[in-house]
C-alpha cells in the first residue's frame, strides 16, 4: 500500500530553488546568523539527525515502477530523481528497473526522459548502451539529459556521432555537447577540428566561442598562431581570440604574453575579462604592467585579476593601491581584499598600514569602505575605532548599521556602553509603536539584539530597564529582539537574585505564558528559563514551571533537541544538580515524498512537538 501526493511541482519548484540558490556575499549575514553569543552561551548539544530510509519506502517505489497505471509509474520515477538529487542512499537497487523503462521505446516519453534523468543522479553508467542507442536514434531531448554523462563516462561510441555532428551543425545545443566531448575525450585531430570550426568566420559565431571556449578548458597548449590571427577582428573573433591564447603551456611563452596582454588592452569586454584570467595564472608581475588598463576595468574579472595580481606581489609601497579595492563595486572582491589584508597583517612592515586603512575605512562617507573596515577591525581587534564606529549605528544602509552593531559587541569597550544604551533608548518608541522604516525594519532589530547581548556580554547593569521591556510580551516586538533582552538579563544579573526585584518575576511569567493569541514564543521561554538558572531562581514555582516544560517537550519518550527542552533541561541541572539524558539523535528520511508506503509510526514522528519556535 502507498500514498500519492500531488505535489509534483510544488516539490520541483523547492529542489531546483534549493540546487540554484546562491549565498549571498553581504557580509552581514554571517554575522546575523553565526555569530549570536546567546546561541553559545551556554553552550548545548548540536541538533543532530540520522538519515534513515525506512524499510518500505524503496520497495514501494520499485512496486509503483511495475504499475500499469502511466500516472503512477510517472511519480515513481519522479520520487525516485527526487530521492537522487538529495543522495538518498541505497537506490541502487532502483538502476535496473528503471534502465528496464528506458529502453522500452512504448514507455510514454515523460516517464523514460524522467527515469534518464534519475539514471544521470545516481550516475549510472550501466545505462551507458541504452543512453547511445537512444541518441542514436536522434532523440533530441534524450541528449540533453544524457551527453553530460557519457561525456564524464568517456564513452567511445559517441565520439564517432559527435564528429559527424560537427559536420553539420544542426542544432546548436547539441553542437555545443559534441564541442565538449570532443575535447574532452578526443584525439589531438579532434581538438584541432574544433580549432577549424572555431577560426571559421562562416560558421555561428556562438558555436565558435563555444568551441574556443572548451578549448581553453581542455587544451594543453595555446593556438596562439590562430588567435593572433583573429585578435584584431570583431568581437567575436576576440573572444575566440582570447578563448584560444588561455591554455597555460608547460613552459612559459614570451608570445602568449603578449598576445594576452594585447586582448587585454582590447576595448572587447568579455576577451578582456578572459585574457586577463589567463594572464594571472602565468606570471602575475605581467598583469602589474597593466595597471592603466586593468585597475579601473568595467570587467570584474579583469579587475579581479589585476588585484590578484597586487597580492601576489605586496609590498609597503604597493599596499595602498591593493586596500582601494575595500570600495569596489563587486562584493566577492572586496571580501577577497579585506580577508587578504587580514592575513597580511601578520607581515609586521604592512601592520602599520593596514590598522590606518581600518581607521580610514571606518571614517570614511562609503558604505563599503565602512562595512569592510569595521570586519577588519574586529578581525584585527583594533578597538580604537570604536567611537567611530558608535557614529555609524543610526546609518540608513543595512549593511553598515548591522555590521557597527556586530563590531561593537566584538570589540567590548566600555566607554560605548553609555552612549550605545542612549541610542537604544532613542529608539524605543519606533519600536513599541510600529513606527520603523520598513526597509530597514529587520536589520534594526538584528542591530538592537546585538547590542543587547553586548549588554548581556558585558553585564552592563543600567541598562537592565530597557531590556525588561524588551523582554515584556509586545506584538511589535520581534521574538528574536526579545529572547536577545531576556538573555541579556540573566548574564547582567548572574548570580544576583536580588539585584533587581523585577527581573525574575519577569523572566517567570514569560517563562509560563500560556496565552493562545499570540502564543508565547519557545526561543523567548528558552532564553527565560536559562536566565532564571543565571540569577538563581531555585523556587518550587521555577522548578515546577522548568520540569513541566522539559516533559512538554519530549519527543515521544525522548529527550529532543527543541530550543525549550534543551533550555529547560540545562537550567534544571544548574539550579537542582539533577543530571538529565542527552538529546536522542531524530531520524529523518528526507520526505515528504510523491508516493511513500503508510506508516502510522512515520506520520507520529513527523507531528509538530509542542513549544516548537514560530517563524519570526
Amino acid at each position: 500500500m502507498f500514498i500519492r501526493a500531488r505535489q509534483c511541482v510544488l516539490l520541483l519548484a523547492v529542489v531546483i530553488s534549493l540546487c540554484t540558490s546562491q549565498r549571498s556575499l553581504h557580509a552581514q549575514e554571517d554575522i546575523i546568523q553565526h555569530d549570536w553569543p546567546m546561541f553559545s552561551d551556554p553552550v548545548m548539544v548540536h541538533e543532530e539527525k540520522v538519515l534513515v530510509v525506512a524499510e518500505k519506502l524503496i520497495p514501494t517505489w520499485l512496486e509503483a515502477l511495475s504499475s500499469e497505471q502511466d500516472e503512477i509509474r510517472f511519480d515513481a520515477v519522479q520520487t525516485i530523481r527526487l530521492a537522487a538529487m538529495k543522495k538518498l542512499p541505497g537506490l541502487e537497487i532502483t538502476i535496473d528497473p528503471l534502465i528496464k523503462l528506458v529502453a522500452n521505446q512504448e514507455t510514454g516519453k515523460s516517464i523514460r526522459y524522467t527515469a534518464a534523468s534519475a539514471l544521470v543522479l545516481l550516475d549510472a553508467k550501466q545505462a551507458e548502451d541504452i543512453f547511445v542507442n537512444a541518441v542514436q536514434n536522434g532523440e533530441f531531448e534524450f541528449s540533453l539529459i544524457v551527453e553530460s554523462s557519457l561525456i564524464r563516462w568517456k564513452s567511445e561510441p559517441m565520439l564517432e556521432i559527435w564528429r559527424t555532428r560537427i559536420g553539420d551543425a544542426n542544432s546548436r545545443s547539441l553542437t555545443r555537447l559534441a564541442f565538449h566531448g570532443l575535447a574532452a575525450n578526443g584525439t589531438d585531430e579532434d581538438q584541432l577540428a574544433l580549432v577549424n570550426f572555431a577560426t571559421d568566420r562562416a560558421n555561428s559565431n556562438s558555436l565558435r566561442i563555444e568551441a574556443a571556449k572548451v578549448l581553453a578548458i581542455y587544451a594543453a597548449q595555446p593556438y596562439l598562431q590562430q588567435a593572433t590571427e583573429l585578435a584584431s577582428g570583431n568581437t567575436a573573433d576576440k573572444l575566440v581570440a582570447a578563448y584560444m591564447a588561455s591554455p597555460q603551456p608547460m613552459e612559459p611563452n614570451q608570445g602568449q604574453t603578449v598576445l594576452l596582454s594585447q586582448l587585454c588592452e582590447s576595448t572587447n569586454y568579455a576577451a578582456a575579462g578572459i585574457a586577463a584570467e589567463a594572464l594571472i595564472s602565468g606570471n602575475s608581475a605581467d598583469v602589474l604592467k597593466l595597471a592603466e588598463v586593468l585597475a579601473r576595468h568595467r570587467n570584474p574579472k579583469a579587475r579581479k585579476a589585476y588585484v590578484t595580481a597586487l597580492y601576489q606581489n605586496i609590498d609597503v609601497n604597493s599596499l595602498g593601491a591593493l586596500v582601494v579595492y575595500l570600495d569596489d563595486a563587486d562584493p566577492e572582491l572586496r571580501v577577497q581584499v579585506r580577508n587578504w589584508l587580514g592575513e597580511l597583517a601578520e607581515q609586521e612592515q604592512l601592520l602599520p598600514g593596514i590598522i590606518q586603512t581600518i581607521e580610514a575605512a571606518v571614517r570614511s562617507e562609503s558604505w563599503r569602505l565602512q562595512e569592510q573596515g569595521l570586519h577588519l577591525a574586529v578581525m584585527l581587534d583594533q578597538r580604537q575605532v570604536a567611537e567611530d564606529a558608535l557614529k555609524l549605528l543610526p546609518s540608513q544602509k543595512a549593511e553598515v548599521l548591522v555590521t557597527s552593531a556586530w563590531a561593537l559587541r566584538r570589540l567590548q569597550v566600555p566607554e560605548t556602553l553609555a552612549p550605545i544604551l542612549s541610542y537604544c533608548d532613542s529608539l524605543k518608541l519606533a519600536f513599541l509603536g510600529e513606527k520603523l522604516p520598513r526597509d530597514l525594519e529587520f536589520a534594526m532589530n538584528e542591530q538592537l539584539a546585538h547590542l543587547y547581548q553586548m549588554f548581556g556580554q558585558m553585564k552592563y547593569k543600567p541598562a537592565s530597564g530597557l531590556m525588561q521591556r524588551f523582554t515584556r510580551k509586545e506584538q511589535s516586538l520581534r521574538f528574536r529582539i526579545r529572547a536577545a533582552a531576556a538573555w541579556a538579563l540573566g548574564k547582567i544579573w548572574e548570580g544576583d537574585l536580588n539585584g533587581d526585584a523585577g527581573v525574575a518575576p519577569l523572566l517567570y511569567t514569560r517563562l509560563t505564558d500560556e496565552a493562545p493569541i499570540p502564543p508565547e514564543d519557545a526561543l523567548v521561554k528558552r532564553m527565560c528559563a536559562i536566565s532564571l538558572a543565571r540569577l538563581g531562581s531555585d523556587t518550587d514555582q521555577t522548578i515546577a514551571a522548568l520540569h513541566k516544560y522539559r516533559k512538554q517537550t519530549l519527543r515521544g519518550d525522548a529527550p529532543s533537541f527543541n530550543s525549550l527542552h534543551t533550555g529547560a533541561t540545562w537550567a534544571l541541572t544548574e539550579l537542582t544538580g539533577e543530571k538529565f539524558p542527552e538529546p536522542v539523535a531524530e531520524d529523518y528520511n528526507e520526505g515528504p515524498w510523491l508516493i511513500e508506503p503508510f506508516d502510522p509510526k512515520r506520520l507520529q514522528n513527523d507531528a509538530p512537538t509542542p513549544g516548537s519556535t514560530q517563524n519570526d
